[in-house]
């Protein structure tokens, strides 16, 4: 996919993605799918995978600026630059979830310290503060000494923020899908996964505008493929935890993605797409368009695990849960147009952000070399 055919889909996504904001704006989340038994849609989905993706980025990136691992050296400015473009679609997706965007300022004056959630808007927000730090010093002004100190905040940042939205999630003690203490370490796992993705999609794209070879590209698949493993393993493991002990609420949550209403999109989207078909092409195929065929499908496939993490932890009732055995009923949920719409508007907005910066700023790395 050249440029010219990047922006134009970018710009198409950005404009579908325009009109199902300003639909939603005016009509409020009647406009949406979610209700009061299942208030969590697609929007969540979204933003955990955008802003993970965000700090998975700057983790892989962290590996060179901070650590000073090759070839990661020389892959800071592109990752930085993607890491701020999709906090900030997720924080898009965010703030038009809120019924009133503009009340999430009284946070600031009025904080519970004891709410996982306001850690969480706090953390990404400083986060964000550090990487554009590290922006203004490497790429602005070009002073490294300084951009490897901000580097170093972000790296940390990103480990608190990625684990206090893992957090936000396994604190949730009536929702015991969700509870527990590896979500936290889930969510920094798989940022590190989607991270490595995005870097393998941006590169090979690079590889083929710009006809150069990169050592980023095999060595990137590397890692890739050690994390896939890692995280199919955890899956498997979480799947059985979840379904060992008839637990009420987290046993029937977990037969809802084992063979229920989800079972396609957890074992076709997010194991099959996302986990098993990546990992394959990496191990056996290792070619450059393999590389790039395996990043493209783990983040589709991640898409799906981060919706299908959100649904699975709202499909069982609360009642089923406070009063079990009563028989299980699941609850159904499908996001609105609108919902899919504001979607399309956070990739639309990495496109247009993304080649806007690749054109506009000194991002290209050193290391490239003529085919």
């Amino acid at each position: 996919m050249n440029q010219k055919t990047g922006l134009v889909l970018s710009a198409i996504l950005t404009a579908i993605g325009a009109i199902g904001a300003v639909t939603l704006l005016i009509k409020g989340h009647g406009a949406m799918g979610t209700t009061h038994q299942f208030p969590w849609g697609i929007f969540i989905s979204a933003y955990v995978f955008f802003v993970l993706i965000g700090s998975g980025l700057c983790l892989i990136s962290s590996l060179g600026c901070v650590f000073g691992l090759e070839p990661f050296t020389r892959l800071t400015r592109r990752a930085v630059v993607l890491a701020m473009i999709t906090l900030m679609a997720g924080f898009l997706i965010m703030g038009l979830e809120t019924p009133q965007p503009l009340h999430m300022i009284y946070m600031l004056f009025s904080p519970n310290f004891s709410a996982a959630i306001f850690w969480m808007g706090s953390l990404y927000g400083v986060y964000l503060i550090f990487l554009a730090g590290e922006f203004w010093y490497l790429i602005l002004q070009n002073n490294a000494g300084k951009a490897h100190k901000f580097g170093i905040l972000a790296f940390f940042t990103a480990l608190a923020a990625s684990s206090n939205l893992g957090a936000v999630f396994g604190f949730l003690h009536a929702r015991p899908y969700w509870e527990g203490a590896y979500m936290p370490i889930y969510f920094i796992l798989t940022a590190f996964l989607s991270g490595s993705a995005a870097i393998i999609v941006l590169y090979y794209l690079l590889e083929k505008k710009n006809g150069t070879v990169s050592s980023i590209l095999p060595v990137t698949a590397k890692l890739m493929a050690l994390l896939l493993s890692i995280t199919l393993f955890f899956t498997l493991w979480k799947l059985l935890t979840g379904l060992y002990g008839d637990i009420p609420g987290k046993a029937a949550a977990s037969a809802a993605l084992l063979s229920g209403p989800y079972a396609l999109h957890f074992w076709g989207m997010e194991i099959g797409v996302g986990l098993v078909a990546p990992l394959f092409l990496l191990l056996v195929k290792r070619s450059r368009p393999a590389m790039f065929s395996a990043a493209v499908l783990s983040l589709v496939g991640i898409f799906f695990m981060r919706y299908n993490l959100v649904m699975a932890g709202q499909i069982v009732p609360l009642e089923v849960i406070d009063q079990s055995p009563l028989p299980v009923s699941y609850l159904a949920y499908s996001p609105s147009w609108v919902e899919l719409a504001v979607v399309c508007l956070g990739f639309g907005f990495v496109g247009l952000a993304y080649l806007f910066a690749e054109k506009r700023l000194n991002l290209a790395p050193t290391e490239e070399s003529p085919t």
